[in-house]
């Protein structure tokens, strides 16, 4: 067996290429190797490798905002064609959350208005009682509708509103009917601002 002192000369020559982190690790490898003294290195840290979610709801809630995200899809049609056919509404929104739609677009397409562009959404699920019957949720959004502009449909020119500030705090209500979310009630706070 090659002493450590005779390893260590050997490997005396790659020790300048190395830099200071590598030349520790080498180091305490040899050292470890080639001492009776020295137990075997610890295992890795478990923590070091990715570890499944924490959260049991993840799924859940991955698939609801999923749901979510195609409610705006929808709105989003809506508003900007004056109608709610061929928007995929009626799969992802009902209740309420579904009639507010419709009146925002009948008031919309009844103006001669239409939304262009599309906001900026960051939703998370604040609450989940997946044992309720129906299961339901609630979504929080700060809803950033600097990039989704009222404009008349003629001239394409915009419409002044009352409203300037363009961030605004969004509540959504959702329940899970038949094995599938869909988006039930909401709240958009012209006083509570993000």
């Amino acid at each position: 067996m090659t002493t450590a002192r005779q390893h260590h000369t050997r490997t005396t020559p790659f020790r300048v290429v190395l830099t200071a982190a590598a030349i520790a690790t080498t180091v305490a490898a040899v050292t470890t190797g080639c001492t009776k003294e020295n137990k075997a290195a610890p295992p890795p840290n478990p923590t070091a490798s990715p570890t499944p979610s924490a959260d049991p709801q993840a799924a859940e809630k991955d698939a609801l905002l999923g749901v979510y995200r195609a409610f705006w899809d929808a709105s989003v049609k809506a508003y900007s064609t004056g109608s709610m056919k061929h928007t995929g509404m009626e799969t992802v929104g009902a209740d309420k959350a579904y009639s507010k739609v419709q009146a925002t677009q009948i008031y919309y397409r009844d103006n001669g208005y239409v939304m262009t562009g599309a906001p900026t959404l960051s939703p998370q699920v604040s609450a989940m009682e997946a044992a309720a019957q129906p299961p339901k949720a609630t979504i929080t959004d700060c809803i950033d509708s600097t990039n989704y502009i009222q404009v008349e449909k003629q001239s394409g020119k915009p419409v002044e509103t009352m409203d300037q500030n363009r961030r605004h705090v969004a509540t959504y209500t959702a329940l899970k009917i038949g094995g599938a979310w869909q988006i039930r009630d909401f709240d958009i706070s012209r006083d509570q601002l993000c």
